[in-house]
């Protein structure tokens, strides 16, 4: 076995330091911390440019879908807007309000005067020479937080006793005055202002001293308005006498505090398995926004003055209702709860849908839950938009809970309203491979439904209301965001054009055609049980192991393809199972061509092939592993390495990363060059992994899917043929159907591939079919499709064999 694997050594491949001349890499899979911090804000930055959408009705989903908790919560504002109002008389003349008794209680009434004071610059009209003319950002955290404080306060005041309900939650800000990091951040960066959730039962004080993702309701981000100077201290060398301060030209400060809002989405969803939808605050001065993100888009508010009572009541009304209002109105999912128990310390309960029936498109009936209950997730959500999807290894007997029998995965789910649907739920994929699975068949290793279905809030009338967009999004909002129709399958892959912030917008994306304002699809939020304990594609240990689970998914997907009429159409290291259709979906680095630029073919098994490359060149390349990436992304810094495979994911635009693809692939050199000479191999002064088997699996399955000499030469490659240019059929000397060790060799003698410029003659007894002159597209054509999958099935059970002949010693790490 040792002189085969000196067969496959790869000698071409350059210390990094000689092989890299650029600047440092920004993706954000697996970098520095500080690399990725610019690059989290820099995605999110784009991602208020293209998701954020003004709607007047939003603060409505604030509202309990309990009729008695939205009478009280109502009741309760008014109360505490007119002790704002009373104990903040901004005029000689304003009004004397009556508040109730609690309220006037005289050292309670001396706290609530000292917390007015306090923010009462924030609410002045600027004429006034005591209001704050914002030339400074950091007191409007303070402001905020002073009004917090003081609702809260009233609140309390108000509810005070031991008949306060459950769902009562006190909103506390950072009490340091703001600018801080969460003690579970893995970000660099710091928070203006939170929103924490504490138990009714707390002490209110000053807010809390330090603040966790998992406990925050809200971010809050602070900025000057946009039409007054922002304050420069520069100091001054020794011997000269500079300005203590300059001004300096104002940043466009409501689209930078919308972005910073969103770069910290995501870690609250990694932190928060069971938050549905996230709120977010902004402040120009006093103009204050409210937002709620969902899993497509997210809504704002229009500008609430906080100079003006209008705004201020509104503010106020969404912090009472924020406190007294019920978790599916925080963003909260009602049916996983995290329990915290003195027997069996903390743990997550996730009731989840029985299965009653065996049909298809049965949707959401109001039957039995059984209870799962799980340690935490493998699999947590780690994306400001989309399915969110997460993974608990769980069981139903609540003593067995360290020894999970089941995979629980929840995740914002696409689907068609009503009982006509066509479209299969992955409920109802599930319930097909059941149907079709004679357990333990040839080795094959598929996951085997055991519940599922949407989830559902249980009202105190005992009735059910399903977790569907529809029962977050009130009726005007979607009314005028509501994907419809055939539109309600758009996928999580949607781009769309900056700057088209109107409700009202009509304009198109030409890839889609459809219109970009409708941005709200239907959604359930779906929990599914499995038989199978799943792990997250990072936990493998060695480039062997992960060709081993590559191999095995792969005869999965082969099997339910052929047996089911199934395809995956979103391979990646966090996948799930989707009937075939001619839809944008999945992970940006991982999809296809055809599915990023938006062919109207059905999507295939060819796809999920391409997906599989992409795959494994992306983890063979940032690490199979946290130690591995941690490693690595060293390296590239200290290096400052450029990584081409970054592109396929920090494009704004999805169409552009086809095109980096197909630059990528359309020839070995290119692909060896750009992508795979960026796997790492070990020298003898460094701790490098050993990624060879991985760079010999790679060079394969590429030559198998586009260079395959059995096919017809306007099938290869990834470039569209171009007519000017002159064809060279250098390939004839590879025989990729072989499964000799030279066909993993990288340099050397390989062949240079150019653009393919013409269409093969054939014969007078057999002539050329007319092609199209995008390979993508004429590898679709069955002859070509059965070739090519054949080839690249033969070369990953190839390399599985390789590795389950070489002894364990031998294995690369």
């Amino acid at each position: 076995m040792a002189s085969s694997q000196s067969k496959h050594t790869i000698s071409s491949f350059t210390p990094l330091s000689d092989r890299y001349k650029r600047t440092a890499d920004t993706s954000q899979a697996h970098s520095s911390k500080t690399e990725l911090d610019t690059a989290a804000k820099k995605d999110a930055e784009r991602l208020a440019e293209e998701k954020i959408r003004f709607d007047p009705d939003v603060l409505t989903m604030a509202y309990p879908w309990d009729e008695t908790a939205k009478n009280v919560s109502a009741k309760s504002a008014e109360l505490v807007t007119k002790a704002l109002e009373s104990f903040l008389p901004l005029s000689a003349a304003s009004e004397v309000l009556t508040l109730p008794p609690e309220l006037n209680e005289p050292v309670l009434s001396k706290r609530l005067t000292l917390l007015a004071n306090a923010f009462k610059p924030w609410l002045l009209p600027l004429g006034d020479t005591a209001a704050d003319k914002f030339s400074k950002e950091k007191p409007i955290y303070s402001y905020f937080r002073d009004v917090v404080l003081f609702v809260m306060v009233c609140l309390k005041t108000l509810h005070a006793g031991s008949d306060v309900p459950e769902n009562y939650r006190l909103l506390l800000p950072n009490g340091t005055g703001g600018d801080s990091k969460g003690k579970d951040s893995t970000q660099g960066f710091k928070v203006d202002q939170v929103l924490v959730l504490r138990p009714w039962s707390d002490e209110i004080g000053q807010g809390v001293k330090e603040w966790r993702y998992a406990n925050i309701l809200a971010v809050a981000e602070a900025k000057v308005p946009d039409n007054v100077p922002t304050v420069k201290k520069k100091s001054s060398p020794p011997g000269f006498n500079f300005p203590s301060s300059v001004d300096v030209p104002p940043p466009t400060n409501l689209k930078a505090a919308q972005g910073q809002m969103l770069c910290y989405s995501r870690h609250i969803y990694e932190s928060q398995h069971n938050r549905l939808l996230i709120w977010g605050l902004t402040f120009c001065g006093s103009l204050a926004r409210v937002y709620n993100s969902g899993p497509d888009c997210t809504l704002s508010s229009a500008d609430l003055d906080m100079r003006e009572a209008s705004g201020r009541r509104q503010f106020v009304e969404w912090l009472v209702y924020m406190s007294l209002g019920e978790d599916e109105q925080r963003g909260f999912n009602p049916a996983v709860q995290l329990v915290d128990s003195e027997m069996r310390g903390k743990y997550w309960k996730i009731d989840v849908p029985e299965i009653v029936d065996e049909g298809y498109h049965s949707g959401y009936t109001d039957h039995a839950t059984m209870s799962y209950y799980s340690r935490g997730p493998t699999v947590v959500a780690g994306s400001s938009f989309g399915r969110n999807t997460r993974g608990f290894p769980a069981t139903k007997d609540i003593n067995s809970i360290d020894r999970p029998d089941v995979f629980v995965k929840t995740a914002w789910q696409h689907a068609e309203r009503g009982p006509n649907s066509t479209r299969l739920s992955e409920l109802d994929c599930l319930k097909l491979i059941k149907k079709e699975f004679d357990d333990g068949k040839d080795g094959i290793n598929v996951p085997i439904l055991v519940a599922g279905g949407v989830m559902a809030k249980r009202r105190s009338d005992g009735s059910f209301v399903p977790l569907t967009t529809d029962a977050f999004y009130v009726g005007n909002i979607l009314e005028r965001h509501e994907v419809v129709g055939s539109s309600a399958t758009i996928g999580d892959g949607l781009v769309q054009q900056p700057g088209l912030h109107s409700a009202n917008d009509d304009e198109r994306n030409p890839l889609l055609d459809r219109p970009l304002s409708k941005l709200v699809a239907f959604r359930q939020q779906y929990a599914l049980v499995t038989d199978k304990i799943c792990e997250p594609l990072n936990t493998v240990k060695t480039a062997d192991e992960l060709i081993i689970v590559l191999y095995d998914a792969m005869r999965a997907h082969s099997w339910v393809l052929e047996n089911c009429s199934l395809v995956h159409r979103d391979i990646s290291p966090n996948n799930i199972m989707r009937v075939a259709r001619p839809e944008r979906t999945g992970t940006k680095p991982f999809m296809s061509v055809p599915n990023l630029e938006g062919h109207p073919e059905q999507r295939t098994e060819f796809d999920d092939w391409e997906s599989l490359l992409y795959v494994l060149c992306w983890i063979a390349t940032f690490g199979i592993n946290a130690d591995d990436r941690n490693i690595l992304a060293e390296v590239h810094k200290k290096h400052k390495v450029t990584l081409e495979i970054s592109e396929w994911h920090t494009s704004n635009n999805i169409v552009a990363i086809a095109t980096k693809k197909r630059n990528h692939l359309h020839g070995l050199d290119l692909f060896t060059t750009n992508i795979v000479a960026c796997f790492p191999i070990p020298r003898e002064d460094d701790e490098l992994p050993d990624y060879r088997p991985l760079q010999h699996l790679a060079i394969d399955l590429y030559n198998a899917m586009f260079q395959h000499p059995k096919v017809d030469e306007g099938c290869r490659g990834a470039l569209k043929r171009v007519d000017d240019f002159d064809y060279s059929d250098d390939y004839d000397d590879y025989d990729s159907s072989s499964d000799d060790d030279n066909s993993s060799k990288v340099g050397g003698t390989l062949p240079l591939f150019k653009n393919m410029t013409m269409e093969p003659s054939g014969s007078t007894d057999n002539p050329a079919k007319p092609m199209s002159n995008d390979p993508f597209i004429n590898r679709m054509e069955f002859s070509a499709k059965t070739k090519i999958i054949k080839g690249l099935k033969r070369k990953l059970e190839k390399h599985a064999g390789l590795v389950k002949a070489r002894p364990a010693a031998a294995s690369p790490k």
